[in-house]
């Protein structure tokens, strides 16, 4: 998705002129877009951006940091279907653990359990639970 039909949508909603639109708007332009984000992903925009509306350039640094995010995503989410043998989105988390520990970028014992804290669920892992964890920004 090019800047250009970013400032198209973004203009098509921006109905006086303003160089702006409301924050209310942003899911729907976002979804006009091709974007896909939840009430949740769209609230938490709308909280990070602090205010009633938004200018373009605003609108633009939030479409490609979410841009950036689906894509890593659906990269996620199929790394998991290759361990998800019976495809029904969660592994186990002895299975998660070792591939984490064993291959690629092997992580440590001390930085696969916060990892698996967070997201099992009965000795098991849904795919959205971990790729919400890994997307979720550290808090300082």
């Amino acid at each position: 998705m090019s800047e250009q039909q970013w400032k198209e949508a973004f203009d098509l909603f921006d109905r006086n002129g303003d160089g702006s639109i409301s924050t209310q708007e942003l899911g729907t332009v976002m979804r006009a877009l091709g974007e896909n984000p939840t009430q949740a992903e769209v609230a938490e925009i709308v909280k990070e951006v602090g205010g009633s509306s938004v200018d373009f350039n605003t609108f633009k640094g939030l479409m490609q940091k979410h841009h950036k995010e689906v894509d890593a995503a659906k990269e996620m989410r199929d790394a998991f279907k290759v361990f998800d043998k019976d495809n029904k989105g969660e592994i186990s988390t002895s299975e998660l653990r070792a591939v984490l520990t064993s291959m690629g970028e092997k992580l440590t014992e001390d930085e696969v359990e916060p990892i698996i804290r967070a997201t099992d669920k009965g000795g098991k892992i849904t795919v959205d639970d971990f790729i919400n964890c890994l997307l979720r920004p550290v808090k300082k």
